[in-house]
């Protein structure tokens, strides 16, 4: 899935980076299949990508903060993929909720209440 390959490409400043956090691949498709669950069909790299955002988040240095976690690439091109079938057969599966009512947006600095 693209993990792990160790190539650092020749434009990348490392100078920007604060830090590299290590995502195991088992972690990462566990977090792909909770993503998947929650409506969002992603890759093993983006599991990677909100596992590591996780562990940021849960350090008490993050308390009251807001974190983004930005996935790249939509999962569209894993619907056939034979290691999501059972991700697939699982979504497939679960019952239709209606929405949550949106949330006021001002309190995030936002001008209207949608955003």
């Amino acid at each position: 899935q693209g993990m792990g390959a160790g190539l650092v490409p020749k434009i990348l400043d490392l100078d920007v980076i604060d830090e590299v956090i290590p995502v195991n691949s088992d972690d990462a498709q566990t977090m792909a299949s909770e993503l998947w669950m929650i409506g969002l069909p992603v890759g093993v790299s983006a599991g990677a990508i909100v596992n590591a955002a996780v562990q940021v988040c849960a350090r008490p240095e993050s308390a009251g903060k807001m974190a983004v976690a930005v996935i790249p690439s939509f999962g569209e091109r894993y619907f056939t993929h034979p290691m999501f079938d059972s991700i697939k057969a699982k979504a497939e599966g679960l019952a239709k909720q209606p929405l949550p009512e949106p949330f006021d947006n001002t309190e995030y600095g936002f001008a209207t209440p949608r955003g």
